[in-house]
């Protein structure tokens, strides 16, 4: 259902046509609720006429955390044109944009809301997928200074999620603590761990499907869940090529180039 006109109908809607048209626009004027965010955040996705095919989780650190004034995690909803996979071209952006190697699972059962709180034993068992991912992310705000309600409000920055090499067809522990790299053109490599997500990523996918559930929604087959951040926020350039590079060789690659993805036009 469509907002009715309001403050929020307008922000939604001006978020969904500045990603469309690669603009920006004023951060909100006053603070957001939670609830007041993700609400603009799921009219902006509506507004799309696109399913959640997938979600992101972000500010899955403490450090990161206390930077937005907050104790826990954050989502995004993802459509499928924002999910790419294999060897990703992506088009040059306007506004700086920052890479990150994530472990991205793959649903492989629905996971019920019911019988809420979910443990990760349960979460563990419906995942049919583990992938190398990056995610590539930049702001719909003219100005960088925002609190976390605008940030929620703008899908957490969402851009695009690259789904690369398979890494696993289940959750393994392994994937608690697994090595990460993110490479990119004439830059050392930013090395990081797995366990900078809430400890082990698997803690962020329960995380999530427990928002989800006492909201009454629930993770589906097939849905993709990139986990968060394994190698912390990287800018990269406009042409530059990225790779993520996760233990035993998986690996998801983008270059950033020549404008050969059209984004629908939104809203």
């Amino acid at each position: 259902m469509a907002f009715p006109p309001s403050p929020l109908s307008e922000l939604a809607r001006a978020i969904a046509e500045a990603r469309a048209t690669n603009q920006t626009i004023p951060p909100p004027p006053a603070a957001l609720t939670m609830d007041e965010a993700y609400a603009v955040q799921s009219e902006s996705l509506r507004l799309r006429e696109a399913a959640v095919a997938g979600y992101k989780i972000g500010l899955t650190n403490p450090a990161a955390q206390r930077s937005m004034g907050t104790t826990e995690p954050i989502l995004g909803r993802l459509c499928a044109a924002d999910i790419l996979h294999g060897m990703a071209t992506i088009p040059a952006g306007a506004q700086p944009r920052f890479a990150e190697a994530e472990l991205v699972v793959e649903m492989g059962t629905d996971l019920s809301h019911s019988g809420a709180p979910i443990d990760e034993a349960r979460v563990a068992a419906a995942i049919g997928g583990v992938y190398a991912g990056i995610e590539l992310c930049t702001s719909r705000y003219a100005v960088d200074d925002i609190d976390i309600g605008a940030l929620i409000a703008d899908n957490g920055h969402a851009e695009w999620l690259v789904v690369g090499g398979r890494l696993s067809h289940g959750w393994d522990d392994r994937f608690a603590t697994m090595e990460a790299c993110l490479l990119r053109d004439n830059a050392p490599p930013v090395v990081g761990n797995s366990a900078s997500v809430l400890g082990n990523p698997l803690a962020a996918v329960t995380w999530l499907a427990n928002w989800l559930a006492t909201r009454g929604e629930a993770l589906r087959r097939g849905q993709l869940v990139a986990t968060g951040s394994c190698t912390g926020i990287t800018e990269i350039g406009r042409h530059d090529r990225i790779t993520s590079r996760f233990a035993h060789g998986m690996e998801a690659h983008a270059r950033i180039g020549t404008p050969t993805i059209k984004r629908e036009r939104e809203g």
